[in-house]
């Protein structure tokens, strides 16, 4: 039987990326995404190249929507032998520029909830040799001004998968995260283009293609022994000197790399 991926985000950005090269080695594609425009296009392209794909439209944090993509996904193709939890948002502001707590809450609830929620939704669909793979950020691994509810919810993402990961050990499902850096996709020019003057003032930043991340972290996803992967450069020389540096002189030098307010 075929093997499965479900990819939620798969509409475009990294997750349109990791779908194509998982259905270029065989997998049939479930794309998982809100909008169902961009969903289509993703389905579109993916068959345009000869993958088997499928797009569903829902809302990760939508605890019924989650249902009926569960059931439909069971119905139609009985497992997951590839599941890549990778939606998410960013909002770019300080603490104390939220004027509501549900506009607080957004970042947690998409990044965090909503992938915990489909961990949980979609785990009966996992067997013996299958693989999920958790998308966090470089902002996982360290605090931004500006980012305060994305690095939780990412920093969030890391520990829970990798409690996730200890308690499938013994089901011989591997479990991964990835913490990528800036990528081009729509999402970073969307943040970039609606971040405050201040942040903006900072050197620019260095794009990865979203194509050379998704063959790194898959490339790495590869056995039990590896867990936390880092495809950008410069996110894994912050994170070596993160662990070999003293803690002042570690956020000494991220507060002179990063901007303030």
């Amino acid at each position: 039987m075929k093997q499965v991926a479900l990819v939620t985000g798969g509409s475009s950005g990294l997750g349109y990326a990791l779908a194509e090269i998982l259905g270029k080695q065989g997998y049939s594609i479930i794309v998982v995404a809100r909008n169902q425009e961009k969903i289509n296009g993703a389905v579109s392209k993916l068959s345009a190249l000869n993958i088997s794909a499928k797009g569903i439209s829902c809302d990760i944090t939508d605890e019924a929507g989650l249902q009926r993509t569960y059931d439909q996904v069971k119905a139609e193709y009985g497992k997951i032998d590839y599941l890549v939890l990778n939606a998410g948002v960013v909002s770019t502001k300080l603490l104390s520029d939220y004027q509501t707590t549900t506009e607080l809450k957004k970042d947690l609830d998409i990044d965090l909830l909503g992938t915990i929620l489909s961990a949980h939704r979609f785990l009966p669909l996992l067997q013996s040799g299958s693989k999920v793979l958790l998308i966090s950020s470089g902002f996982g691994l360290m605090g931004a001004a500006g980012y305060s509810m994305y690095c939780a919810a990412k920093a969030g993402i890391i520990n829970f998968g990798e409690s996730l990961r200890r308690e499938l050990l013994s089901k011989n499902i591997n479990v991964y995260t990835a913490c990528p850096g800036d990528m081009d996709t729509p999402q970073f020019h969307e943040e970039v283009k609606n971040a405050p003057a201040w942040m903006k003032k900072e050197t620019p930043r260095k794009l990865m293609k979203t194509e050379t991340v998704a063959e790194k972290i898959l490339a790495q996803a590869n056995g039990h022994k590896k867990y936390l992967i880092i495809p950008s450069g410069d996110v894994n020389m912050l994170a070596v000197l993160s662990k070999i540096l003293p803690r002042k002189f570690r956020d000494s030098l991220l507060d002179k790399m990063f901007p303030r307010p």
